[in-house]
């Protein structure tokens, strides 16, 4: 089984599904907060945790009279996902079979609305919605409520990845905000937890979100704190 001509709201599943990333086949498009290059799929960049307001910015896009209280300027902008990038991903939708999400969508923030706003496009464009592993979703009964808004990532922001070791993978512009430098032994803060690990520079990374292969049951992004280990 093979997925070709699928919308995907992926993050970096050559590292968390690489299964489901090697059935991905022909013509694409994922949008994201980061690009896999792994991934055979047109990329297109959003705000880390935005999938509501790119979904509301595609369904008032495709349909006006039915969303007429949501603002399109209001949502690109919060998501950095332009209406030039939506009406492109609206065109492709056209002859599009599949929209794939993540199988944890329910740890989302507004996630009722998500799930409201991918059943709209699957019944618009006569899609099927599959997760991650690869289950079709049935999302009928979801319920339209007001946007929540977006939470900020500013800052150092730690993803959960199914890497080979247990060491921190981070850019240099990381290294150079948490003022610590390669190989450094530090300590992970965030809200709900605390943690040792090593600091990886990786060369192919870029920007403020980190790469650890970690215990997590809720959502796969978390601002941190990082500090030199006593």
């Amino acid at each position: 089984m093979s997925y070709e001509k699928a919308l995907c709201f992926l993050d970096m599943p050559s590292l968390k599904n690489k299964k489901l990333c090697e059935k991905i086949q022909g013509e694409n498009i994922n949008i994201s907060c980061l690009e896999d290059k792994n991934l055979n799929a047109k990329f297109y960049k959003c705000e880390i945790a935005s999938l509501s307001f790119v979904l509301a910015l595609l369904c008032k896009m495709s349909d006006a009279k039915s969303f007429k209280d949501l603002d399109e300027g209001y949502l690109s902008a919060e998501s950095c996902f332009g209406e030039e990038e939506a009406s492109e991903v609206l065109n492709f939708l056209n002859n599009a079979q599949y929209l794939i999400v993540d199988e944890n969508i329910h740890f989302y923030k507004d996630s009722e609305n998500i799930k409201y706003f991918l059943n709209f496009l699957s019944d618009k464009f006569k899609l099927k919605i599959i997760d991650t592993k690869e289950i079709e979703c049935d999302f009928k009964n979801a319920k339209l409520n007001p946007l929540k808004e977006l939470d900020n990532y500013d800052g150092l922001v730690l993803f959960r990845a199914n890497l080979q070791d247990k060491n921190l993978h981070c850019s240099k512009q990381f290294l150079q905000i948490a003022k610590c430098k390669d190989k450094s032994e530090v300590e992970v803060l965030a809200k709900d937890f605390s943690l040792k690990t090593t600091l990886c520079l990786d060369e192919n990374l870029q920007g403020t979100i980190a790469f650890l292969n970690y215990e997590n049951k809720g959502f796969d992004f978390t601002q941190i704190r990082i500090k030199e280990a006593k």
